[in-house]
């Protein structure tokens, strides 16, 4: 199959993704791996996902109903898969260019081995697995897994993926000297979000402004940061309401949600649990402001979402987000308590239509930089570079 372009004529490639878990808790990768694969696959490409059995998010399931090759094996506990690992050396050889996302799991390892075995050009996502947070978090399980099988992977890719500068320094900061393509995630903008269905649900917010945080609940998302922040304004916003959706590691919820009862916070937050699809998209629409304290991200994909439905957003240093202020559609501040309450009281104090003049500012920046039909473009004109070389993409820094 070929595709005729501006340059000529295009031959259609054989992609493969694999990615270990991508299930409807799991947050961004669930959203954004089979995203990219679903509009590879409308610019004509022949791709194919792989990844583990489990409760797949609905995009997921998508992209396998409207021309992405959905493939999914069994998995044994840490998220190991032998029926993964003995279709990898077929799906590989019949692939053009390999696309593995994330580190530290086993099917990253067997899918890097297989692509080296059969020759064929490997590009990593490494998903914000190689920031310095991220690294000290079970640090020596890590260092065994860098020196066993991930160091040997990474050296193998023809590319590294990162969404981010700040993603980008992390990988050079590894000692990594591939070449690195920076491409963010994308959003896609929201046809749904009416704000009167999330009060339905929710009728004892009605009246109240809303300060939302969506993500996982985890240790990377900085909750007790949110919580000390939180503290200091319950008694002077009494006409706002923090509301907390997403799921995590039942320990950690339990955990976190005492740490927010011990500071007297019950009656100023709601936790929704997690909310998916249409329920998101509400959960945004009835937001005021958005807030993610994270210690380390390397896209962010909720800020996305929440900008491209016209909410400000506070975030911190953590993130990828310092065009928030450039363009003037959010917060974006150190991982202090301080900074996080300092932001929090300035935006929640700032008049309606000025919160609503930065909204649309967020969805401005959405539309001019994080639409999926241009992330693909990049990504592909990356392979395409891989697998024939000629000037590289302005997205790829080869400079090490």
């Amino acid at each position: 199959m070929v595709r005729t372009g501006g340059c000529g004529i295009e031959k259609m490639m054989k992609i493969l993704h694999t990615i270990a878990g991508i299930w409807e808790h799991t947050g961004g990768p669930a959203e954004s791996v089979p995203m990219l694969c679903l509009e590879l696959a409308k610019r004509g490409n022949n791709v194919r996902l792989a990844t583990l059995e489990g409760p797949l998010s609905k995009t997921v399931k998508r992209c396998g109903r409207e021309g992405v090759d959905l493939l999914t094996f069994p998995k044994l506990p840490g998220q190991f898969s032998i029926a993964l690992s003995r279709a990898l050396p077929d799906l590989c050889k019949t692939s053009d260019i390999i696309h593995g996302h994330g580190l530290w799991l086993q099917p990253n390892w067997a899918t890097a081995k297989n692509a080296a075995s059969t020759k064929k050009p490997l590009v990593i996502s490494t998903r914000g697995s190689l920031g310095p947070k991220s690294l000290r978090h079970s640090y020596w399980k890590k260092k065994v897994a860098a020196a066993l099988f991930d160091n040997r992977s990474l050296r193998y890719a023809s590319c590294i993926h990162a969404t981010s500068i700040m993603e980008y320094e992390s990988v050079r900061a590894f000692g990594l000297r591939n070449p690195v393509a920076i491409i963010p995630n994308g959003v896609e903008l929201p046809t749904t979000g009416i704000r009167g269905d999330f009060f339905e649900k929710f009728p004892a917010l009605r009246g109240k402004r809303i300060l939302l945080f969506l993500s996982r609940l985890s240790w990377e998302k900085g909750l007790p940061l949110l919580a000390e922040a939180w503290e200091g304004l319950k008694r002077e916003f009494i006409d706002w309401h923090l509301v907390i959706a997403g799921q995590g590691e039942p320990g950690y919820e339990k955990e976190i949600k005492n740490l927010f009862a011990s500071k007297g916070l019950c009656e100023s937050v709601i936790w929704t649990g997690l909310l998916k699809g249409e329920e998101k998209w509400s959960a945004l629409a009835a937001a005021d402001l958005f807030v993610l304290p994270s210690h380390s991200e390397n896209f962010g994909i909720a800020i996305a979402e929440a900008l491209a439905i016209g909410v400000p957003v506070i975030t911190t240093h953590g993130t990828p987000w310092s065009e928030l202020v450039d363009k003037d559609c959010g917060w974006w501040v150190p991982v202090e308590a301080n900074a996080i309450e300092k932001a929090l009281r300035e935006a929640m104090s700032l008049p309606g239509e000025k919160r609503k003049v930065m909204g649309e500012n967020g969805k401005a920046l959405i539309k001019e930089k994080y639409v999926w039909r241009q992330v693909a473009e990049q990504m592909e004109s990356v392979y395409r570079w891989i697998l024939a070389g000629g000037i590289p993409p302005v997205c790829l820094k080869i400079d090490w």
